[in-house]
């Protein structure tokens, strides 16, 4: 069984950043734009061109927020317990934001 998970492209809103719990082992690649990534308990912010990612090891709260027009895509590495379903429900989420 593959326990990678991979979303499709997720346009970010404007003032709407996504709030990431529980995403250790998730990897944030930016499709489009520039990005702006802050996870709990780490000194420095991480902000990313098209084509770069960012592999989160920590559990805790990571916002994800765009700088202009984004795009990204999220890739879960690891799965069982708790995080089963964790990529399936954030995407199910942002198919419900309007667009602005």
């Amino acid at each position: 069984m593959n326990s990678h998970r991979v979303s499709e492209e997720i346009c970010l809103q404007q003032d709407r950043p996504i709030r990431l719990t529980d995403a250790a082992g998730t990897r944030v690649r930016c499709l489009r734009g520039t990005i702006w990534i802050t996870v709990a308990n780490e000194p420095d912010d991480v902000f990313l061109e098209s084509g770069q990612s960012y592999l989160i090891s920590r559990d805790g709260l990571s916002l994800v927020e765009r700088i202009g027009t984004s795009s990204i895509q999220l890739e879960r590495l690891r799965a069982g317990g708790k995080l089963s379903g964790w990529l399936d429900g954030l995407i199910r989420r942002m198919k419900r934001w309007p667009d602005r």
